[in-house]
Formats: C-alpha cells, structure tokens, sequence
C-alpha cells in the first residue's frame, strides 16, 4: 500500500509534462484583472479567486541511490533511499498575506520517520516592503545556504559545516523587509523559541528562546570605482544568541555513513553564532563561501563544579560552479530550453565544493582529552571535498551525480575507531539523486 501511494504520489510533478507553458504565459502576460475562481496548472496546481485569493500546491520528491566506502554506519541513504517526499500548499490572501503549510511524508512511505515532520507552517504579514512580519514555523534567518532551498542546491547535500552550525527552521517571529533604493539590502530581526532542528538531539531542543539578526544583500552596487561584475557581489552577515539547557548538549560532528567523530558536550551558559556569507555570479560562473563561527559556554561544568573554557565551533565552504551547456535562469533556476516541455535539452551545470568543520576549547593548557567535561578538548576536523554535475532536465525534474571525500583527523573516540576499519579516517561517498518539483 506505502508504494503504491508513493507511486501515485510521484505520477503528480510528471503529470505536469502533459501542460503546455506557453500557452498560459501568454494568459498570464495579460493586464486583465482575474474574476472569479479560476484554475491554472503551469509549474503546479493553481486555485484562484480574483485578485485577492491564490493557493498553489506543490510537492518535491528526492529518490537517491547512495553508496558508501567503507560501508560502516547506520546511514539510512546507503544505496536507495526516499529523503524527501513533501506535500504543501502555498499561496497570498489579498496583496497583504503570504502563508505556506508543507509537511514530510516520508515517514507514512516507509519506516524512517523524522523526528520534525512539519516544515513551513508560516503566515507572511507584509503591509509595506521595508516592513513585514513573518510569524510560524519557518528557517531561522542564519546560514546563506542553509536558507536556499534544497531544490536549488547546487550539490546532493548541504555541507556538514551547515547541517551542524545553522539552525535550520523553528517556530517563531521575525520582522524583515528591504529597502535603499533598488531594495538591494534586506534586514531580518526575531525571536525563536528554541535553537533550530538542527541543534536537537533526537527532536529535543538544547537551547532556549533564541534572538536572530541578519543583514544581506548587494551593497557595493553603490561603490562606483568597482567594476560592475564586482558591484554585483552579494555578502550577509548574520547572529544568534541564546540560553543552553544544561547537560550534554554541545553541537556535535558526523561523518556523511552517521558515525559520530566528535561527541556532544556538556554546556551551560549561552550559545553565540556569527556567520558570513558571500557570493558572485558572472554569466556561466559562480562562487559561494560562507563562514561560521559558534561559542557554547560551559560553566560549572568541570569535573568539580568548576567553569571550563568555551567550546568552539567553526566552519567554512568555498563552491564554484560552471553551466557547462545551456543556460540557466536565476530567479526560476530552470533551464532556458527545457527538455520535454520545450525544444531544448535542458542545462548541464559542474561543480566543486571544499568544506572544513573543527571542533576545539578555547583555551589550549593541559593534555587534550575527548572526555565530555575535558578542560583542554581534543580538537577534532571534518574535511569533505564534492565533485559533481547537475541536469537540469526542466522545470520539474533533475538529476544531480556527486562524489564525495571526506577526511576526519584526530580520531580518538574508541567506538569510532571500532566502527570503522582499523587505522583509517577517509571515506567516500557517491550519490545520484532524482529530483522531481511540482
């Protein structure tokens, strides 16, 4: 029964080929005013009354075929996998409201249920664009590619340094809105009330009501001297801060196969995030980097109820891509000749991705230790380098091959040692994922 809905389920994005996209942009293009309920199906399912009512269903599908070297952990994407089957709706009441409910079905297709299977559960508030409110379940505003969605990743997965040291979506609220001229600088300011799915252990939180801020855009466009393509240059930077609950709760590190390098800690005090975030694109090319910095505080946290330096935390990722063949549209992230639903064959986009995670104390006196409460913290680093090419078939459908070598130094956890083959902290991984958006 679990696959025959997911077949169903799977029928819908492709069910989409049979629609004719011209036709309705040429329908869309008009200045006539909508009345009424009406239907379209272009990129999804759309419901409509007027001007003052839309609701857009959509759906993304992730079928990965993995393989791992050595094969050691419990890592449910080894060989085929579903990773994602989300369902959701998406839509404005009147220009003043935007909302979006999406959940994970995943769990009801088969036995690996996520511990948070409600994603966005938001409703957008925007009276003026420099002034909104945005308040629900939503991504904590921290992490440039944290805060792109997955179907517009340029790789199968995100790297470790944002799976561990973004927040990922919570509830909460936050204000934001753009303004200068051009609206090229967006502001994000809110309140949530825990850290983010990222930082839970098992679904339980490790740190209380969480205060965010962030600033991104393109600021040297006002830089005359520069040249343009420089101008262009998009840069965030981005906080958070907030109350540890007290145990072991430190943010800890896995390898790509879940085998736990580097152990939580006990924390107690506050946790502090800086993250920056730069970007550029010129034609076919383009290059990514963001840095991420956490201190976790541990106070009363020593073997004798003494405080102990600071965790730290640290990440960084440098990404450059080419499209190879075709071109690519940056605000749909569709080719410009789709295959099947145009006359073309799609876009063929390369990249590579070099990613470093490290986990260390802040101070350094005394022999290092990986015991939870260890005064001097063994420091431990995840090195991953991803190679890899995307198809952008069309709109709805493409196909992403990656190939990953991931290099884990001081390695001084027994049961990792154990779990793994003797003496040895390289792996790979390769992937193929089929990715299908309605």
């Amino acid at each position: 029964m679990r696959m025959l809905s997911l077949i169903v389920l799977l029928c819908l994005p492709l069910a989409a080929f049979a629609q004719n996209p011209g036709a309705e942009g040429e329908e869309e293009g008009q200045k006539d005013p909508i009345k009424g309920f009406q239907f379209r199906f272009k990129e999804r399912p759309s419901f409509r009354y007027g001007e003052n009512f839309r609701l857009d269903i959509r759906s993304k599908w992730h079928l990965d075929f993995a393989d791992l070297s050595p094969a050691v952990g419990a890592d449910p994407r080894d060989h085929f996998s579903v990773t994602r089957a989300r369902f959701g709706v998406k839509g404005e009441v009147t220009k003043f409201f935007d909302y979006e409910v999406e959940r994970e079905l995943r769990g009801a297709l088969e036995e690996d249920h996520p511990y948070h299977p409600w994603k966005d559960v938001y409703v957008d508030f925007k009276p003026y664009k420099f002034l909104r409110f945005k308040a629900g379940k939503f991504k904590v505003p921290f992490g440039m590619e944290q805060n792109t969605s997955v179907d517009r990743l340029d790789f199968v997965y995100r790297t470790r340094t944002s799976d561990f040291l973004s927040p990922a979506r919570e509830r909460g609220g936050m204000l934001h809105g753009k303004f200068l001229n051009g609206e090229h600088l967006v502001y994000e300011a809110g309140v949530f009330r825990y850290d983010g799915e990222n930082s839970d252990i098992k679904g339980v939180p490790t740190e209380g009501r969480t205060y965010v801020a962030r600033i991104s855009g393109e600021p040297l466009r006002y830089v005359k001297l520069l040249p343009n393509t420089l101008r262009h240059t998009y840069l965030g930077l981005a906080t958070t801060t907030g109350d540890l609950i007290e145990g072991q709760h430190g943010i800890h590190g896995q390898t790509m196969s879940n085998l736990t390098y580097f152990d939580h800690v006990f924390v107690k005090g506050r946790r502090q995030r800086l993250g920056v975030e730069v970007a550029w694109n010129d034609g076919p090319f383009s290059f990514k980097g963001e840095y991420i910095h956490v201190s976790e505080q541990r106070k009363e946290q020593g073997i004798r109820g003494n405080d102990l330096p600071d965790k730290l935390s640290r990440g960084w990722y440098l990404t450059g891509t080419w499209v190879a063949l075709g071109k690519i549209k940056s605000k749909s992230n569709e080719p410009n000749d789709p295959l099947l639903t145009g006359k073309g064959f799609g876009a063929l986009e390369v990249g590579a991705r070099l990613d470093v995670l490290s986990f260390y104390s802040a101070s350094r006196t005394g022999l290092p230790s990986p015991s939870p409460r260890a005064a001097y913290i063994a420091p431990n680093s995840d090195r991953t380098w991803t190679f890899g090419g995307t198809w952008y078939l069309n709109h709805f459908v493409k196909i992403q091959a990656n190939g990953m070598r991931e290099w884990v130094t001081e390695t001084n956890r027994r049961d990792f040692e154990q779990e793994s083959v003797a003496g040895r902290n390289a792996f790979w991984t390769a992937v193929l994922r089929l990715q299908l958006t309605m």
